[in-house]
């Protein structure tokens, strides 16, 4: 690779690495569900497997199913934690930080979302030219909307396998004689993707598309092309597969059919739908989402179908399913950068303009990273976990490990949690954003997983988190009433300990980027920490 090609790569490396690592667990506020995959993780590290029972609790108690959405998505997280020795190195002798806690599983995201940055400029140049690949490259670093990818949720964590599927089925067409591998290869990463989360499926027909379009010279017959995207198919459909196989063998099929439909077809009543999402992101991004659309129908126009097969499965699933959130998007985003960054470069064409080109295009180019790159740092620069980290920091303070064991390195090996007062076990009812910490880092048997946890509670003091995910779980209609009165009997014979408030804006909703700050704050306004003792 030439010198300068290779330092024109760094650059939007370098820029996703400052707009996904800054401030990282400040920005955005912590969503419920990182909770939820952070636990999963921790499960399965400390070599329990990838079911983990408690979540039946993650969801309305309409479905007591534990099953909810595939295994990968833990199993990767769990074996990077492994990697990196977390939880332990964040542990010290000396020092403790629960926002280093919450810190590391964002860091790690930011990690992937480089990754990202690199697959999606590797996918631009493959498809079109070097130069539409930086230029994706760069709007996926710098745009507003990156900063879905941060949070530890499964899109996040299964968009790197998407973008390698989609890269592979590209590669064929530069290594002709090894389609059969590379289409191999593809499946097995798109199938990696299921396994992570189902909608992935939805990027089949175009990975199929790109693998015959690309390669239509190099099939000779209809038996190889049948073959070729056999090849594709059998890693696709046979490692998602993997997750009902294991129900199965569990005795746990008619629990898995119950949680899939639930997933899919009873979570309209939420009343997040596609279009109030799309509107989210209008107003969180309204140049990538605007101009992206553009991009997509000027390809369609040049006839290729790229950004429409892209779009329009992935589109009528979540229609149908009837319940939306931000990070729904991700999946989009990589290719709202790519057809931006191909009508961008056609722009001399366009305007049949066929001197100095390459000026024109560079300053196009220039003024919107810039746009950009000025609104996600103002975005990003904002605390919006200062409830969240200081109500974690407060239940860990309310308890020490007595047993603990320092090794050589000065790590601190937790072996059990108590009360400072008077060293009496405690129990910790709280929504999955603060129970994995006490549950798995503090090895607190006696941590409810989730406020609807129906596990008895064996310890006279207990602790309870006031929050939104509390005032949820009691006031649904589709929850477990037998909890929703055991919680607020617990509520009627606590006293508040401690109350945080969300920190004073010091921005408003009217003024862009912040008109659409809704999508990354949690709704905290106030976390109420109640105890008996």
């Amino acid at each position: 690779m030439p010198y300068n090609k290779l330092i024109l790569i760094f650059i939007p490396l370098f820029l996703s690495a400052f707009t996904h690592l800054w401030n990282a667990s400040e920005f955005p506020s912590f969503h419920i569900d990182e909770g939820v995959y952070i636990r999963r993780a921790l499960h399965t590290l400390d070599g329990l497997g990838p079911h983990d029972p408690d979540s039946r609790f993650d969801h309305p108690q309409s479905s007591t199913s534990a099953y909810d959405h595939p295994y990968f998505g833990q199993i990767f997280l769990a074996a990077i934690f492994k990697i990196i020795d977390f939880p332990q190195n964040v542990l010290s002798a000396n020092s403790f930080s629960i926002e280093k806690l919450f810190d590391t599983p964002r860091l790690i995201m930011g990690s992937i979302a480089i990754v990202d940055t690199f697959l999606i400029y590797k996918i631009g140049e493959r498809r079109f030219n070097p130069a539409v690949g930086l230029i994706s490259a760069l709007l996926f670093a710098v745009m507003p909307s990156s900063w879905f990818t941060r949070r530890v949720v499964l899109d996040s964590l299964m968009l790197p396998f998407i973008l390698t599927s989609i890269l592979l089925a590209l590669e064929s067409r530069t290594y002709p004689r090894s389609i059969n591998t590379f289409s191999f290869l593809s499946g097995i990463a798109l199938g990696l993707a299921i396994f992570t989360k189902i909608p992935a499926f939805t990027l089949i027909p175009l990975i199929s598309y790109l693998i015959y379009q690309r390669n239509k010279g190099a099939l000779p017959s209809s038996r190889t092309k049948f073959k070729t995207i056999l090849l594709f198919m059998f890693p696709v459909i046979a490692i998602p597969l993997i997750w009902p196989g294991y129900a199965f063998f569990s005795g746990e099929l008619d629990q898995w059919f119950d949680g899939v439909f639930w997933q899919a077809t009873e979570r309209q009543s939420e009343d997040r739908t596609v279009f109030d999402i799309l509107n989210s992101f209008l107003k969180s991004d309204p140049v990538l989402l605007i101009l992206g659309t553009i991009g997509i129908g000027y390809l369609t126009i040049r006839r290729d179908f790229m950004g429409l097969i892209w779009l329009l499965p992935y589109f009528l699933l979540l229609y149908f399913v009837g319940w939306v959130s931000h990070f729904h998007l991700i999946i989009i985003i990589p290719i709202l950068c790519i057809s931006i960054a191909k009508m961008i470069y056609d722009v001399p064409s366009i305007i049949r303009i066929k001197r100095r080109d390459t000026l024109i295009t560079s300053t196009i180019t220039a003024t919107i990273v810039l746009f950009g790159m000025v609104s996600t740092i103002v975005l990003i620069s904002t605390n919006l976990s200062y409830i969240q980290l200081e109500t974690a920091s407060y239940i860990a303070n309310e308890s020490i490990p007595v047993y603990k064991s320092v090794d050589d390195d000065g790590n601190l090996s937790v072996k059990s949690f108590i009360s400072n007062a008077t060293g009496d076990e405690i129990t910790v009812i709280s929504g999955p954003l603060y129970s994995w910490i006490y549950k798995y880092v503090f090895d607190n048997k006696n941590t409810f997983s989730h406020i609807r946890d129906t596990q008895p509670i064996k310890t006279e003091k207990i602790i309870l988190v006031i929050d939104p995910v509390y005032k949820r779980a009691i006031s649904g209609t589709a929850e477990n009433q037998t909890q929703s009165m055991r919680l607020s009997s617990v509520y009627n014979n606590t006293f508040i300990a401690a109350l945080f408030e969300k920190l004073p804006a010091n921005y408003t909703k009217k003024d862009y980027p912040f008109t659409g700050i809704d999508s990354s704050d949690s709704g905290l306004t106030t976390t109420e920490i109640r105890k008996n003792y």
